[in-house]
């Protein structure tokens, strides 16, 4: 399954190839001539998996053509963080030059990958929650020219991020709820990022009952999670590769020397909230739901599904036996 990505305003799209040192070796050292880029993230107010910052050393990835000369994938990294973050490059004299007076449209992914798969695109497995960092997928593209060099990126996410905040329910503790194995199943969880177009394609392949809390077996497969003692809930953070399903996807939850309890998830509703024309039971780019499940001793409910900007979209109640 392919995912699209739009481009707002007349942004031409430049072609990534592999990384050439031949490529990127010259440059025309004229004052001024130097590309400067700076790095938001748009929309979201969160605007990482993990927080709303640039990390120090952060890096990613541009490519642009100006005059007679390429430049593909050269490596920039922030060495101070923050909301905007100002990028250098990695290696001196890689850096970018105008080499005329025109305007260029550079192409910038996140997070920078030195060895691209055929010179275009990211594979990765979602499976792997653990190190969901290296999976949570930005781009962008901006103009830049000899007379305003500062290229200024405003990135988009262009994976879904799926928030479930499970509650303790009738006779369920907040140590219970902890310990409480998930599992979600339904969806594909391989695929690639091409760093040319944004676009996700997810490979076939449906997942099996995968543990993503308390996974004994493969702690990498775990998701990040946050333990809020004063509200009694727990919640775990998924980044997935946007799709469309066929049916409902089911959750499950085993409390430990219990029973396993099922709900099934669909994202419809949840989608028409958002305001699409034409809703459907798929997670879409840049999209964030907000799941609220509670577990009892008997059964699970869902209790609803919020879209938010990542985008937040609110998933609605569901309900399992």
């Amino acid at each position: 399954m392919r995912t699209k990505r739009m481009v707002f305003g007349a942004l031409a799209i430049v072609l990534l190839a592999a990384c050439s040192n031949d490529e990127n070796e010259t440059m025309i050292d004229n004052t001024g001539s130097r590309a400067t880029f700076s790095a938001s993230i748009g929309w979201q107010v969160q605007t990482r998996a993990f927080d709303q910052m640039w990390n120090d050393n952060d890096k990613i990835g541009i490519s642009g053509k100006t005059g007679d000369k390429t430049y593909t994938n050269v490596a920039y990294f922030t060495a101070n963080g923050g909301k905007s973050g100002s990028f250098s490059v990695v290696t001196p004299g890689e850096e970018i030059y105008y080499q005329d007076n025109e305007p260029v449209t550079f192409t910038a992914y996140y997070p920078w990958e030195e060895a691209l798969k055929e010179g275009t695109f990211i594979e990765t497995d979602t499976w792997g929650q653990a190190d969901q960092k290296s999976f949570d997928y930005l781009w962008s593209q901006a103009i830049g020219s000899k007379g305003t060099p500062n290229v200024a990126f405003s990135f988009n996410h262009v994976m879904t991020k799926v928030v479930l905040t499970i509650k303790k329910g009738a006779d369920v503790s907040l140590d219970e709820v902890k310990a409480a194995v998930m599992t979600l199943e339904g969806f594909e969880h391989t695929g690639k990022f091409d760093v040319t177009t944004g676009e996700t394609t997810t490979y076939a392949g449906t997942t099996v009952m995968w543990n993503f809390a308390n996974n004994s077996d493969n702690e990498n497969y775990n998701a990040p999670v946050v333990v809020d003692e004063t509200a009694q809930t727990v919640t775990y953070t998924l980044i997935m590769f946007p799709q469309k399903f066929d049916k409902k996807l089911p959750v499950h939850a085993d409390l430990t020397g219990k029973q396993t309890f099922k709900a099934e998830l669909d994202f419809t509703e949840a989608n028409k909230k958002a305001g699409d024309e034409n809703p459907e039971n798929k997670w879409v780019e840049g999209r964030q739901y907000n799941l609220s499940v509670t577990l009892h001793k008997t059964k699970i409910t869902v209790d609803g599904c919020e879209i938010v900007q990542w985008e937040n979209v609110d998933g609605g109640d569901f309900k399992a036996e």
